[in-house]
C-alpha cells in the first residue's frame, strides 16, 4: 500500500500537471517572442514550470493559475536577460505612429484591406517584435492570449488605467509596424518573417535600433 505521503504527493503532482499543462503552448509563444531561439524559450519555460512546482503550494486559487505562470515566466525571462546584459531595443514611436497615420489616412484603400486582411498569425506576432516592450505585452496579452485589463494589471503590477493606455496606443503601434514592413508581408516569398526574426534576435542580443518619443 502507499504511503498516505506518497498518495498526497501523488495528488499535489496530478493537480499541478492539470493547472499547468494546458497553458505550456501559449507559455512558450509568450517565451519564443522574448528569447533568440525555440530551445531558449524552451529552457525559459521549463524553468518557470520548475519555479511554479516549487512555490505551488503559494497559489491560493487555481482559477488564476494563467496569470500566475505568465508572472513566473516573466520573472525567468528578466532574470535571463539581466544575466545575459541584454538591453530592449529601443524603437522610434512617432515613426511607427506616422506609419499608423498615414495608412488609416492614405488614399490606397486596396493596400489597407490587403494589409489588414494579413494581421494575422504570424504577421501579428512578427509585428510585435518591432514595437516596444510594454506596448507589446499589453497588446499580445490582452489581444493574442486573452487576459482581462484587471489580470494583466496584476501580472504587470501597473494601474489598470496604465494598461488600458498601452493597450491602446500598443494597437496603433502594431498597425504602424505592418504598415512599414507592409511591402514585405504582401510579398509571399518569406522576407518578411526573416526580417522579423533578425529583428527579434536583435532586441534579444541589445541593438539599439532608434530613439523613443
Amino acid at each position: 500500500m502507499i504511503p498516505a505521503s506518497d498518495q498526497d504527493l501523488e495528488q499535489v503532482q496530478a493537480q499541478f500537471q492539470a493547472l499547468v499543462m494546458p497553458h505550456l503552448d501559449r507559455l512558450l509563444g509568450f517565451a519564443s517572442r522574448r528569447t533568440r531561439s525555440v530551445a531558449e524559450a524552451e529552457d525559459a519555460v521549463q524553468e518557470a514550470c520548475v519555479r511554479a512546482w516549487l512555490g505551488f503550494a503559494g497559489l491560493r486559487d487555481p482559477a488564476k493559475v494563467r496569470p500566475w505562470l505568465y508572472c513566473i515566466l516573466r520573472a525567468v525571462l528578466a532574470d535571463n536577460c539581466e544575466r545575459d546584459g541584454r538591453r530592449q531595443r529601443l524603437v522610434s514611436i512617432t515613426r511607427l505612429e506616422d506609419e499608423h497615420e498615414a495608412l488609416v489616412g492614405g488614399d490606397d484603400d486596396a493596400v489597407l484591406v490587403e494589409v489588414e486582411g494579413r494581421l494575422t498569425g504570424e504577421v501579428i506576432r512578427a509585428a510585435l517584435a518591432d514595437i516596444p516592450e510594454d506596448f507589446a505585452t499589453a497588446v499580445e496579452m490582452h489581444d493574442i492570449d486573452g487576459f482581462k485589463y484587471q489580470e494583466i494589471a496584476d501580472i504587470l503590477g501597473i494601474p489598470i488605467g496604465t494598461v488600458m493606455s498601452r493597450i491602446s496606443r500598443g494597437r496603433r503601434l502594431l498597425a504602424g509596424a505592418v504598415a512599414s514592413n507592409q511591402r514585405a508581408w504582401l510579398r509571399d516569398d518569406g522576407k518578411g518573417e526573416r526580417q522579423a526574426e533578425a529583428r527579434r534576435a536583435a532586441r534579444a542580443g541589445g541593438f539599439d535600433g532608434g530613439v523613443t518619443s
